[in-house]
């Protein structure tokens, strides 16, 4: 259980933080902001619980990315750099449920954008504008039920319930427009999640999927408020997206590699609330496929994977090249004896 043990960061959770590829899609999609990240839990065989205790760790990404390809609301693409932290708290615990292990964990986020300067028009921005986003604490995950069943063979599955909570910082974005729209969502987000893991001495491959549900915006974030004119957005609702972050890696000595995949596909209409009209330009079906590899090594105590994708499909989203690091680690376990003076 060795291996399960120096996996297990508490992304378990299904969710790591909030987006920080702050973008012109603010005038692609009005709600690109969301509540979790593709290809947060790559490298995690979420199918499985790890051994009881108590698991922590700390994730960050670095994305470059572009505005949304296939949409033709701002036809000149833009790249920026991009950066955010995720801290996790997972919680295994010895007992069981329906003959399944237990676990509940939450995350918590922060992230910070760098400025970049627009090279044409569109809500909200004018000709050569710029902007600069300041570092925020990104909205708190909960996951109070996370169920694994062993399977036999090496093989396990799981269902767990995740929610978010709009809990994150509120201050507004200093947009050279004058005061710009606040990144955090602003909506709550319900996300059952389910995970089917394989592990073996030597490989361990996992499909982890988890279906967004979001409730309506109060118009405050997400590029729906802030300067944009006549749109506040009260009441505008993201459509529901199908999130899937997949993985096989070999296992040799101290180091694992393997190939690794991440999509989402929305897949009910956004809802058109406050002064947005839902045109295909501001509402269009989020599509999105990144391929790339990870590479791990086992430091003993510690665990580090870093992992890196590109997209090969990406329509009405937040398009371009990710790099993430996790590191996870184990605070505490049932088994760990206490020091007691002898007398």
């Amino acid at each position: 259980m060795s291996k399960l043990r120096n996996l297990a960061l508490a992304g378990l959770t299904a969710t790591v933080f909030i987006s920080a590829t702050t973008s012109r899609s603010f005038a692609v999609e009005p709600a690109d902001f969301e509540n979790y990240l593709r290809g947060a839990t790559v490298g995690l065989p979420l199918g499985a619980a790890p051994p009881p205790g108590l698991y922590t760790g700390l994730s960050t990404l670095y994305g470059v990315n572009s505005y949304a390809h296939g949409n033709q609301a701002l036809p000149t693409p833009t790249d920026f750099p991009s950066l955010g932290v995720g801290v996790p708290i997972l919680w295994s615990t010895p007992w069981s449920m329906l003959g399944a292990s237990y676990s509940a964990a939450l995350v918590q986020g922060f992230y910070v954008a760098y400025s970049w300067a627009t090279n044409a028009g569109g809500p909200p921005f004018g000709p050569g504008q710029s902007a600069g986003i300041s570092p925020e604490i990104a909205n708190t995950s909960f996951t109070p039920i996370r169920l694994s069943w062993n399977l036999g063979q090496g093989w396990f599955f799981a269902g767990a319930f995740s929610f978010v909570a709009p809990d994150g910082s509120q201050a507004p974005s200093n947009f050279a427009a004058g005061g710009g729209p606040q990144l955090n969502p602003d909506y709550w987000s319900f996300e059952p999640g389910w995970a089917i893991s394989y592990l073996s001495k030597d490989w361990t491959a996992s499909a982890n999927f988890l279906y967004v549900i979001n409730t309506a915006s109060k118009g405050t974030c997400c590029g729906l408020g802030g300067p944009v004119p006549a749109a506040p957005g009260q009441g505008f609702i993201t459509g529901n997206v199908l999130f899937l972050d997949a993985s096989v890696t070999y296992k040799f000595g101290k180091w694992e590699l393997g190939p690794i995949a991440y999509a989402k596909f929305q897949t009910t209409a956004d809802v058109p609330g406050g002064g947005i009209a839902c045109t295909p330009a501001m509402c269009g079906f989020e599509q999105q496929i990144n391929l790339g590899a990870l590479v791990g090594y086992d430091f003993g105590p510690v665990d580090l994977q870093v992992w890196a994708a590109d997209d090969v499909l990406c329509r009405n989203a937040n398009c371009g090249f990710d790099v993430w690091t996790r590191w996870s680690f184990k605070i505490w376990s049932p088994e760990a004896k206490p020091m007691v003076a002898k007398n």
